[in-house]
């Protein structure tokens, strides 16, 4: 009786993106109160040494999962119309938060940062911060480009376009849909537009 040849063994960077997806599955399934190193490491098929190898904890695992799968989704594409690059962006990234695995994983880990200052403080660095700064570069080369006043501090609007949309995802029952990013638009545009 033939037996299968046993699976080949993952080193390096291969390992590396089977723990975070395996991370954003599990952490999907059971939230993250109920991830924990040792069952990553028993669903991946290795020992937790080699989990605490690449991530002194959980949280520093599931943050890196959650950046692999989401941060290609804060990019921002330039059009050269300031609206219609920030509309697609905070259209898709909006889909991501919204949909498996990244949405229910991000709703968890928002909810263990409110009392974990640590892991509060990690998330604003990692995403939050990192949003609000790509967003920041957007507008700020529109405003180089003549589209938006000249005269005015883009930080603060940044940090609003960003967080009105967080807000409404994470702590209300109201969609993010096409009317709620327009209607944000156009308070922005309202303001800032040069046109």
């Amino acid at each position: 009786m033939a037996t299968e040849p046993p699976a080949p063994r993952r080193r390096g960077a291969a390992r590396t993106e089977a723990l975070l997806q395996v991370t954003l599955d599990l952490a999907a399934e059971v939230g993250y109160a109920g991830l924990s190193i040792e069952a990553i490491a028993r669903r991946a098929g290795v020992g937790k040494h080699t989990v605490y190898r690449r991530w002194p904890g959980k949280a520093a695992l599931l943050l890196d999962a959650l950046h692999r799968a989401w941060m290609t989704d804060l990019d921002y594409r330039d059009t050269g119309e300031i609206r219609s690059d920030l509309r697609e962006q905070f259209l898709r990234s909006t889909a991501a938060l919204a949909d498996p695995p990244i949405g229910q994983v991000y709703r968890a880990v928002i909810a263990e940062a409110q009392s974990d200052p640590a892991l509060r403080a990690t998330l604003y660095e990692r995403f939050l911060r990192t949003a609000e700064q790509r967003t920041l570069e957007r507008i700020t080369r529109a405003q180089r480009g003549g589209e938006l006043r000249a005269d005015a501090d883009l930080t603060f609007a940044a940090e609003v376009l960003c967080g009105a949309l967080y807000y409404r995802h994470l702590l209300t029952p109201l969609p993010v849909d096409e009317s709620a990013v327009d209607g944000l638009l156009d308070m922005f545009m309202d303001a800032y537009a040069t046109r």
